[in-house]
Protein backbone atom coordinates (compact mmCIF):
# COMPACT_ATOMS: atom_id res chain seq x y z
CA UNK A 1 0.00 0.00 0.00
CA UNK A 2 3.13 2.16 0.90
CA UNK A 3 4.33 1.04 -2.17
CA UNK A 4 1.57 2.02 -4.40
CA UNK A 5 1.74 5.72 -2.69
CA UNK A 6 5.53 5.62 -3.40
CA UNK A 7 5.21 4.40 -7.23
CA UNK A 8 2.78 7.62 -7.57
CA UNK A 9 4.89 10.20 -5.59
CA UNK A 10 7.63 9.01 -8.25
CA UNK A 11 5.39 9.92 -11.35
CA UNK A 12 3.65 12.73 -10.03
CA UNK A 13 7.87 14.47 -9.35
CA UNK A 14 8.71 13.68 -12.73
CA UNK A 15 5.64 13.49 -15.14
CA UNK A 16 7.86 13.68 -18.34
CA UNK A 17 9.70 11.05 -17.49
CA UNK A 18 6.60 8.95 -17.30
CA UNK A 19 4.02 10.11 -19.50
CA UNK A 20 2.03 7.34 -21.62
CA UNK A 21 3.53 4.66 -19.84
CA UNK A 22 1.63 2.03 -18.13
CA UNK A 23 3.00 1.10 -14.44
CA UNK A 24 1.98 -1.92 -12.83
CA UNK A 25 1.79 -2.04 -9.31
CA UNK A 26 1.53 -5.53 -7.70
CA UNK A 27 2.59 -7.37 -4.85
CA UNK A 28 4.94 -10.23 -4.37
CA UNK A 29 2.07 -12.87 -4.06
CA UNK A 30 -1.08 -13.34 -6.05
CA UNK A 31 -4.26 -13.79 -4.17
CA UNK A 32 -7.56 -15.05 -5.76
CA UNK A 33 -10.87 -12.47 -4.55
CA UNK A 34 -11.32 -15.70 -2.49
CA UNK A 35 -8.35 -15.79 -0.43
CA UNK A 36 -8.20 -11.86 -0.10
CA UNK A 37 -11.84 -11.80 1.31
CA UNK A 38 -10.36 -14.94 4.13
CA UNK A 39 -7.34 -12.90 4.94
CA UNK A 40 -9.18 -9.38 5.80
CA UNK A 41 -11.68 -11.70 7.73
CA UNK A 42 -8.82 -12.93 9.68
CA UNK A 43 -6.73 -10.12 10.13
CA UNK A 44 -10.51 -8.26 11.55
CA UNK A 45 -11.59 -11.34 13.47
CA UNK A 46 -15.03 -10.81 11.36
CA UNK A 47 -16.30 -14.38 10.56
CA UNK A 48 -19.27 -13.92 8.11
CA UNK A 49 -21.00 -17.07 6.92
CA UNK A 50 -20.11 -16.68 3.03
CA UNK A 51 -21.85 -18.44 0.40
CA UNK A 52 -20.85 -19.19 -3.16
CA UNK A 53 -23.81 -17.78 -5.68
CA UNK A 54 -23.34 -18.58 -9.82
CA UNK A 55 -22.27 -15.80 -11.46
CA UNK A 56 -25.26 -15.87 -13.82
CA UNK A 57 -27.61 -15.79 -10.89
CA UNK A 58 -25.60 -12.74 -9.25
CA UNK A 59 -25.38 -11.01 -12.18
CA UNK A 60 -29.14 -11.23 -12.63
CA UNK A 61 -29.93 -10.09 -9.20
CA UNK A 62 -27.32 -7.26 -9.95
CA UNK A 63 -29.47 -6.13 -13.04
CA UNK A 64 -31.90 -5.33 -10.26
CA UNK A 65 -29.86 -4.04 -7.06
CA UNK A 66 -27.73 -1.42 -8.97
CA UNK A 67 -31.10 0.73 -9.59
CA UNK A 68 -31.79 0.03 -5.21
CA UNK A 69 -31.26 3.38 -3.30
CA UNK A 70 -29.34 1.68 -0.96
CA UNK A 71 -25.59 1.47 -0.50
CA UNK A 72 -25.67 -2.26 -2.32
CA UNK A 73 -26.23 -0.23 -5.70
CA UNK A 74 -23.14 1.61 -5.21
CA UNK A 75 -21.60 -2.25 -5.14
CA UNK A 76 -22.96 -4.88 -7.22
CA UNK A 77 -24.04 -3.93 -11.08
CA UNK A 78 -23.75 -6.51 -13.65
CA UNK A 79 -20.32 -4.92 -14.64
CA UNK A 80 -18.92 -5.72 -10.77
CA UNK A 81 -20.35 -9.01 -11.02
CA UNK A 82 -18.23 -9.97 -14.66
CA UNK A 83 -15.29 -8.25 -13.24
CA UNK A 84 -15.34 -9.96 -9.64
CA UNK A 85 -16.18 -13.34 -11.29
CA UNK A 86 -12.10 -13.62 -12.58
CA UNK A 87 -9.60 -13.28 -10.33
CA UNK A 88 -6.60 -10.89 -11.85
CA UNK A 89 -2.67 -12.72 -11.57
CA UNK A 90 0.42 -10.36 -12.96
CA UNK A 91 1.99 -11.72 -15.27
CA UNK A 92 5.51 -13.61 -14.26
CA UNK A 93 8.62 -11.79 -13.82
CA UNK A 94 9.81 -12.76 -16.32
CA UNK A 95 7.38 -11.47 -19.29
CA UNK A 96 7.92 -8.13 -17.42
CA UNK A 97 11.99 -7.99 -18.34
CA UNK A 98 11.25 -9.52 -21.59
CA UNK A 99 10.07 -6.65 -22.73
CA UNK A 100 12.39 -4.03 -24.73
CA UNK A 101 10.96 -0.49 -26.21
CA UNK A 102 9.27 2.29 -25.41
CA UNK A 103 6.07 0.42 -25.13
CA UNK A 104 7.24 -1.42 -22.11
CA UNK A 105 4.77 -2.10 -19.08
CA UNK A 106 7.10 -0.79 -16.47
CA UNK A 107 6.49 -2.23 -12.28
CA UNK A 108 7.58 -0.62 -8.85
CA UNK A 109 10.88 -2.75 -9.73
CA UNK A 110 11.33 -0.42 -12.93
CA UNK A 111 11.10 2.54 -10.38
CA UNK A 112 13.86 1.41 -7.49
CA UNK A 113 10.81 0.45 -5.03
CA UNK A 114 10.84 -3.16 -3.06
CA UNK A 115 7.44 -4.78 -2.90
CA UNK A 116 6.04 -5.16 1.03
CA UNK A 117 4.09 -8.40 1.51
CA UNK A 118 0.69 -7.50 2.29
CA UNK A 119 0.87 -10.00 5.89
CA UNK A 120 3.46 -7.12 7.00
CA UNK A 121 1.14 -3.57 6.61
CA UNK A 122 -2.00 -5.11 6.64
CA UNK A 123 -2.58 -5.14 10.52
CA UNK A 124 -1.75 -1.40 10.22
CA UNK A 125 -5.00 -0.51 8.05
CA UNK A 126 -7.24 -2.85 8.74
CA UNK A 127 -7.38 -3.24 12.92
CA UNK A 128 -9.92 -0.65 13.29
CA UNK A 129 -12.69 -2.52 11.52
CA UNK A 130 -12.18 -5.29 14.76
CA UNK A 131 -14.89 -5.37 16.87
CA UNK A 132 -13.33 -3.09 19.47
CA UNK A 133 -10.57 -2.09 17.35
CA UNK A 134 -6.54 -3.30 18.61
CA UNK A 135 -7.91 -2.89 22.10
CA UNK A 136 -9.57 -6.41 21.71
CA UNK A 137 -5.82 -7.85 21.20
CA UNK A 138 -5.24 -6.93 25.41
CA UNK A 139 -6.52 -8.42 27.88
CA UNK A 140 -8.95 -6.49 30.35
CA UNK A 141 -10.35 -4.61 27.29
CA UNK A 142 -14.04 -5.56 26.19
CA UNK A 143 -14.56 -8.77 27.51
CA UNK A 144 -12.70 -12.12 26.23
CA UNK A 145 -9.21 -11.91 25.68
CA UNK A 146 -8.85 -12.62 21.71
CA UNK A 147 -6.21 -15.15 22.01
CA UNK A 148 -8.97 -17.01 23.26
CA UNK A 149 -10.95 -16.94 20.22
CA UNK A 150 -10.67 -19.34 17.40
CA UNK A 151 -10.76 -18.21 13.92
CA UNK A 152 -12.15 -20.96 11.30
CA UNK A 153 -9.66 -20.08 9.14
CA UNK A 154 -6.57 -21.89 11.81
CA UNK A 155 -8.44 -25.01 10.82
CA UNK A 156 -7.64 -24.12 6.92
CA UNK A 157 -4.15 -22.62 7.72
CA UNK A 158 -3.17 -25.41 9.72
Amino acid sequence: MDDVATTITKVVDDPDKYEGKTIDCFGARDFTYKELAEFVFDVTSQYPDIINVPKDILKKASQFSQFAPVPMADVMTPDCVELWSTDYAAPSAEWYTSQVGNDKILTMADLGISQTPIEKVAFRYLHRFRKSGHYALEEGYHGVHESKVKSPLSKINA
